[in-house]
């Protein structure tokens, strides 16, 4: 690769334009991604270093000094001895790659002055055809900026930690409280002594502000308690905010309350983001008390004129009534503020007005009106104002308590009353107030009381009349945003001029956006055309309009909406103006979309399930029925439908013994008054008559707690009926079949032992007769004999055992088979002449199954290895593996084996591999074993073959198929 491209397009010094251009598609995809990679790779041939190679970056590296031909020091002699020239030589010189991770190099930029850089740097030798390194590959990724940055951060770490250490002095000396918190946890990581001595505290370090407010009490100027989010330090670390001189009111360990302005604000790092914040508070305590005695005077004053205009300007006598009560409880300091309003003394009527601070905060829902008795009526019977302690209240001869509502009335604490009195000195109701914050009510108190009195009087007559204009404007306004989402209004020819803050909170349209026709802007364009149609022709036909048509939000979304309007007439029958909305029926339309969706999937659900499915209104009439239960009923919907009679009357009206079958007793129709499941089995009628067996389940659909209707499902069951009826007379006739066979087996065994018996006797009798003359082959004759009526009543109860094998059941118990398998070898007789070793790996589990069975299995199989040993040293292993829902077990021996193509044969009734007169046997026992293990869900195999011993393996049930 000795081609070298500029940015141009000129092809490298001394090859001509022809040589430079690669030779397929492959090789310029493959040149243009070295030309344009990010990272600055240049080629080089030594040892000389001569350029063969530079991409862009490596150019702009070298400041275009490089070229293709040249040796690279002459290029940039600035690396000449430097590590760079070291890497070159020793990637060269090795044959390995070479590299190094933030190298230093001094280059010269362009300018004639060296400049320090910092590079990644790997240099990958480029083998010759003879092995040896030709030319050497160099990747160089500049890092000086992130070299330089890290360094900075060093410099700067250790320039906070100073800078943080001299902080700490500088709060430690200053004459104000000073903490301070990290952002964004809140967390209170330093506060200085100053503090301390203002709270009267030592300085506590919180996990959050949360931890702050319950460590440091603070209370609002009305009394409420702060809450972690509405600290000055919290406020500032959490959004920013400059807080200054906010009064606080901190409580002491000692019960005493100091007042300290804290001013907040937020620290920022270089990027303007928050990382934490800092309070200064100054004890203002002194200061703050005596201004807020000369505001609260001046605010009294000042009070009862705003008083004035909001007693006129409020928009209904409630709002009246608790404006004055309001203002009465705070322009005088009291707890509880009362007004009750009542014509004439008609105390039933009374309308009350309560303003209660947070100490009665747990009585704000108490309505229990006064009764106008006692002193109530004492106030408003003279109109004139009434001024308590407690003691004084209670000791009044017309003081008569809260009788039965003293319970739930808030407590009082002196009292101060006034009338409210018409312009024509009638009494309206009166105003109260009790349990003052600081002192008892004094004549001032009093003062400003009456005169809120005479304020309220004046305005509720006209406030009465104001109300009843009010609401019948409220009445409309109602009305309208009710039933609407956007208003417009426009002038008679359908342009739009005033504006509509509703619109153009809607759509984000400004006013000068969508005056005249603009409004069209914020159509959806496939809507555009016919809506501006249609409000057109609308105004043309002086006609109502409606259009649906897909308007775009605020956030560009788009929504469906109605648009309605209306002309309003002037009385000359002209048009004043058009009124319209914008109804936002998005949800609906998805709501119908949604719902079209889910009613086809469940009907298509419906009509494919071979489940009837059959749906009936509260009057019993089928409103819904699908294919399959078309099909098990014979009736189809249109027929139901057409016949408008209940469903029990056509498909269950009689039962198979033709009787009626009245609705009250089924169970279908049960379902619906019950608002309960119904399930069973039951009889229905067939369009032809006939009847047919069905399993159903009646669900009642309710439309909250009201019934309205009954889902059906129904599922033919005559076939499976006559299956089952079938399956008991099928099992029935085995039984018998099988106690016949029992007893006929029985029977066979005990006539077929009775003439082997007779023989058996006498062979012994004719030996006892001829004791001493026997001899020879007569002895041997008649001990053969002896050996075939042996072999005979073996083979006699070897078929009785088959018989029965795996139709007997026994009882299931716990079985453990290690000791199970120790009694059978126990039982087990070696044949003479034979020392066996068997042997069980320990591990055995403990089964609850049957003990005979199992017991049959172990002895026949650990038998049959011992008998068909013919070895003095046999040795048996019987082993164990857990494989699932089964044990496996194993009884493995080192016997002589058995060929493969016997492995079939050896389980084939009377089938044996060695004559009869050489082993003992009946050719039985195997066939009996693998009945009994495929009886009880298992399977038994062999794995053997001649000469090598065999290994016969069985699974057995973890859990016997018969257990419930």
């Amino acid at each position: 690769m000795t081609q070298h491209f500029r940015d141009d397009g000129a092809a490298a010094r001394g090859i001509n334009q022809k040589e430079a251009q690669p030779t397929s598609d492959a090789s310029r995809s493959i040149h243009a991604l070295f030309i344009e990679a990010p990272t600055a790779i240049a080629v080089f041939r030594g040892p000389d270093w001569v350029i063969d190679f530079t991409n862009r970056l490596a150019q702009r590296l070298f400041r275009d000094r490089t070229a293709v031909g040249r040796r690279l020091f002459q290029c940039a002699p600035e690396l000449a001895g430097s590590q760079v020239a070291e890497l070159l030589d020793r990637a060269h010189t090795s044959g390995r790659p070479a590299g190094a991770c933030e190298l230093l190099i001094l280059l010269d930029r362009g300018d004639g002055e060296l400049a320090e850089g910092y590079f990644n740097v790997t240099l990958q030798p480029l083998p010759a055809a003879a092995g040896s390194t030709e030319s050497v590959v160099l990747f160089a990724v500049e890092v000086t900026d992130q070299v330089l940055a890290r360094r900075r951060i060093e410099q700067l770490a250790e320039q906070l930690e100073h800078e943080r250490h001299k902080l700490e002095q500088v709060i430690q000396q200053m004459p104000h409280a000073v903490y301070i918190a990290d952002a964004p946890s809140g967390q209170l990581v330093m506060g200085n002594a100053q503090g301390a001595e203002q709270l009267g505290r030592p300085f506590i370090a919180s996990a959050d502000f949360a931890a702050y407010s319950a460590a440091y009490q603070g209370f609002h100027a009305d009394g409420r308690p702060y809450a972690p989010h509405e600290w000055p330090l919290a406020r500032a670390v959490a959004s920013g905010e400059l807080v200054r001189a906010e009064p606080v009111e901190m409580l002491r360990p000692d019960g005493s309350r100091a007042i300290i302005e804290y001013s907040a604000a937020p620290i920022r790092d270089a990027s303007g983001q928050i990382v934490a914040g800092v309070v200064v508070g100054v004890d203002a305590t002194a200061r703050i008390r005596a201004l807020r005695d000369e505001q609260r005077r001046s605010e009294q004053l000042k009070g009862l004129a705003e008083a004035s205009l909001a007693v006129n300007s409020a928009p209904s006598l409630e709002r009246m009534l608790a404006e004055i009560s309001e203002r009465a409880r705070s322009l005088i300091g009291a707890h509880q503020s009362i007004i009750s309003m009542a014509d004439d003394q008609s105390w039933a009527q009374a309308t009350n007005a309560i303003s209660l601070s947070d100490k009665y905060a747990a009585y704000r829902g108490y309505e229990a009106r006064i009764t106008g008795s006692g002193i109530y009526r004492l106030v408003c019977e003279q109109n004139r104002p009434l001024r308590m302690t407690q003691a004084e209240l209670e000791a009044h001869p017309a003081w008569r308590g809260f009788s039965g509502e003293a319970p739930r009335h808030p407590p009082m604490r002196g009292w101060l009353a006034a009338p409210l009195v018409g312009r024509d000195g009638r009494n309206l109701g009166l105003i109260q107030l009790s349990d003052k914050v600081e002192g008892e009510f004094t004549g001032d108190d009093e003062s400003i009381l009456v005169q809120l009195a005479q304020l309220a009087s004046v305005a509720i007559e006209n406030a009465r009349l104001r109300e009843e204009a009010l609401a019948a404007e409220k009445r409309f306004r109602s009305m309208v945003e009710a039933t609407t989402v956007v208003v417009w209004r426009t002038r008679p020819n359908g342009h739009v001029v005033d504006d509509s803050p509703s619109w153009r909170e809607f759509t984000g349209q400004s006013y000068e956006e969508w005056i005249g026709y603009g409004w069209l802007d914020a159509v959806h364009p496939d809507d555009r055309e016919h809506a501006d149609a249609a409000w057109r022709g609308a105004v043309e036909s002086r006609k109502r309009y409606e259009v649906e048509y897909r308007l775009r939000r605020r956030d560009g979304s788009w929504a469906h909406t109605v648009a309605r309007g209306v002309p309003l007439l002037a009385d000359d029958g002209s048009i004043s103006e058009w009124v319209g909305c914008n109804v936002d029926v998005s949800d609906i339309r998805r709501a119908e979309e949604a719902f079209r969706v889910q009613h086809q999937l469940v009907r298509t659900i419906a009509e494919n399930a071979t489940l009837g499915l059959l749906m009936m209104d509260a009057h019993q009439r089928c409103t819904f029925m699908n294919p399959a239960a078309e099909k098990i009923t014979g009736f189809t919907f249109d027929e139901l439908k057409a016949l408008d009679r209940p469903l029990h009357d056509l498909i269950h009206h009689t039962r198979p013994d033709g009787s009626a079958y009245p609705m009250d007793e089924c169970p279908i129709d049960r379902a619906l008054p019950r608002k309960s499941q119904e399930q069973g089995e039951d009889v229905f009628v067939h369009k032809d008559g006939s009847f047919y067996q069905v399993a159903f389940t009646a669900s009642p659909i309710l439309d909250g707690s009201v019934p309205v209707g009954t889902v059906v499902e129904v599922r033919d069951i005559t076939a499976q009926k006559r299956a089952e009826e079938e399956r008991e007379r099928l099992i029935a006739a085995l039984e018998r079949s099988n106690k016949e066979l029992d007893q006929f087996a029985y029977v066979a065994s005990h006539d077929l032992k009775a003439p082997l018996r007779g023989i058996a006797n006498l062979t012994q009798w004719i030996e006892e007769d001829l004791a001493g003359k026997l001899e020879g082959e007569s002895r041997e004759h008649m001990s053969l004999l002896r050996g075939r009526v042996r072999r005979m009543e073996a083979l006699i109860d070897g078929i009785l055992d088959y018989s029965r094998a795996g139709r007997v059941r026994h009882a299931l118990e716990p079985v453990d088979v290690g000791q199970l398998l120790a009694d059978v070898i126990e039982l087990i007789a070696p044949a003479r002449g034979v020392e066996p070793r068997v042997e069980v790996e320990p591990g055995q589990p403990v089964l609850r199954t049957e003990r005979i069975p199992l017991q049959q299995v172990f002895m026949n199989l650990i038998g049959n290895a011992l008998k068909h040993a013919r070895r003095a040293d046999v040795r048996v292993r019987v082993g164990h593996r857990d494989a699932g829902l089964h044990h496996e077990f194993s009884v493995e021996d080192n016997g002589p084996g058995i060929a493969p193509e016997f492995h079939d044969r050896v389980w084939g009734l009377f089938q044996t591999l060695e004559a009869r007169d050489k082993v003992e046997g009946t050719g039985i026992g195997l066939s009996v074993v693998k009945k009994i293990v495929e009886s009880r869900g298992g399977r038994i195999w062999i794995e053997s073959a001649q000469g090598q011993g065999a290994t016969f393996r069985f699974t057995w049930q973890k859990r016997d198929p018969n257990e419930r």
